[in-house]
């Protein structure tokens, strides 16, 4: 017997200050596209604002006339909502509660494989326009 449950990870409030600076780090007006996996938002920068998205990696491209800037992977976009909730079985799940609530090796793989440990829930971010 065989199974699989895979949930959606929750959405966080991310904290974020973004600074657009030119190369001589003086801030700078810029549009900025924010991406993540499962969220997008256009600021205009410099801004601290909240961003609302799963735990994940946050990509952003700033543009002011000609000057350019990014932060982090910036890579194709593709669609991932149907990646991210998926339930093969509810039986599936049930098995994995089931086994992570009577082994103690199953409560201690969950404490140690939380994803809120790697959440950052502020950021400082610095883009230098050039």
């Amino acid at each position: 017997m065989q199974s699989c449950a895979t949930l959606q990870p929750a959405d966080k409030e991310i904290k974020i200050n973004l600074l657009t600076v030119d190369s001589k780090q003086n801030p700078i007006d810029a549009v900025c596209n924010l991406y993540s996996s499962s969220s997008k938002l256009d600021v205009i920068a410099p801004k601290n604002f909240m961003f609302v998205t799963q735990c994940s990696s946050i990509n952003i491209v700033c543009k002011s006339g000609q000057l350019t800037g990014e932060y982090g992977v910036i890579g194709e976009q593709r669609n991932t909502s149907a990646n991210n909730f998926i339930i093969n079985s509810g039986i599936g799940y049930i098995f994995d509660r089931a086994i992570d609530a009577v082994t103690p090796l199953g409560s201690l793989m969950n404490l140690m494989s939380s994803d809120e440990e790697d959440c950052i829930t502020e950021r400082n971010i610095t883009i230098v326009l050039e």
